[in-house]
């Protein structure tokens, strides 16, 4: 079986091109994803006896067959594995080491995409979940104002730096490293801004007064841009607990406490600005997507539950119960 642990053998000339490849991600999230997916494609081919640089879609087609049907997988599984071996091969024929990408399937032979679980806030809830942030501590109230504000992704959150901060034809922004090594710029409006000024005026490492965006004259030590109380970057599940905790403290359904996540968040932001009318260009640009379809795939706005047709079935046949039918205990 082909592992990308052994790359160093040096007759396993596949298993060394995939471990250069995943050597190319930046981030060492992404890089560890690449290795998983990769490491099932070739395997799969091991056993099919199939040299993966001569591979064709119907083999591609065969393994997601097998995913699907053997192992069980849900078809955003098999995408994000499908989108793995896809980008490698981009980017061996790049590297002229494969005539073709057999991963580059007609879009009816693509898997079907789950919806995604994160669920967006009510703008109820939403207003709950600042407000308890605001009673917390300066750094909850900066996390969470921002986190809402953005539509952040967490690792984004946890390593931003104060040098990232920086001003754009008068707005205050922030510099993100998003996923894939591609950056762009947010904004922080008014009362973000307020909240980062309180928070760098208490934070437990040092108080901080100006911010001078990295490699420009007068810019200071480089920190994280919200640490924890030794000056750390945050790790990025105590974002999840705080957002627990506060949600809670809120009085927040126990089903929102249960699953509330910075994917939370980030649905909350794509959905709320598409309610608002807000361009889904303009919105999948703030949130760092290079497609609109995948913005859409953090979208809630198209589907209320407020608007449900069960609640006017709910009304409409209770018009002819009998008098005595009461709720059950």
């Amino acid at each position: 079986m082909t592992d990308l642990a052994t790359v160093a053998e040096p007759g396993d000339h596949t298993a060394r091109l995939a471990a250069a490849f995943t050597a190319t991600r930046k981030s060492p999230h992404t890089r560890d994803a690449y290795h998983r997916d990769l490491t099932n494609w070739l395997n799969w081919c091991t056993t099919a006896g199939i040299n993966p640089l001569n591979a064709w879609p119907a083999h591609v087609t065969a393994w997601l067959r097998t995913l699907r049907d053997v192992h069980g997988e849900a078809g955003t599984t098999q995408a994000r594995r499908l989108g793995a071996v896809s980008s490698w091969y981009r980017w061996l024929i790049r590297h002229q080491q494969a005539d073709r990408n057999p991963a580059d399937l007609d879009p009816t032979e693509r898997p079907v995409r789950a919806p995604r679980h994160a669920a967006a806030l009510s703008d109820e809830h939403a207003a709950q979940l600042l407000a308890a942030a605001d009673r917390d501590t300066p750094r909850a109230a900066l996390i969470v104002w921002l986190l809402l504000h953005t539509g952040l992704r967490v690792t984004e959150l946890v390593t931003a730096r104060l040098g990232d901060v920086g001003v754009d034809r008068g707005h205050t922004v922030l510099h993100v490293h998003g996923k894939g090594g591609k950056g762009r710029v947010v904004v922080l409006v008014p009362a973000v801004v307020a909240r980062l000024d309180t928070y760098l005026a208490h934070r437990p490492d040092g108080p901080t007064t100006t911010l001078v965006l990295a490699g420009q004259a007068g810019a200071g030590r480089d920190r994280p841009f919200i640490a924890t109380s030794t000056g750390r970057p945050l790790l990025r599940h105590k974002v999840r607990l705080l957002l627990q905790r506060l949600a809670k403290a809120a009085g927040l359904p126990a089903a929102v406490v249960d699953t509330i996540s910075p994917h939370s968040t980030r649905a909350t932001y794509v959905t709320a600005s598409l309610a608002s009318g807000v361009s889904i260009y303009d919105v999948a640009q703030d949130v760092g997507h290079s497609s609109t379809d995948t913005t859409r795939g953090y979208d809630r706005s198209r589907y209320d539950p407020a608007r449900s047709a069960a609640y006017r079935l709910q009304d409409r046949f209770a018009r002819h119960l009998p008098d005595d039918t009461t709720a059950p205990r």
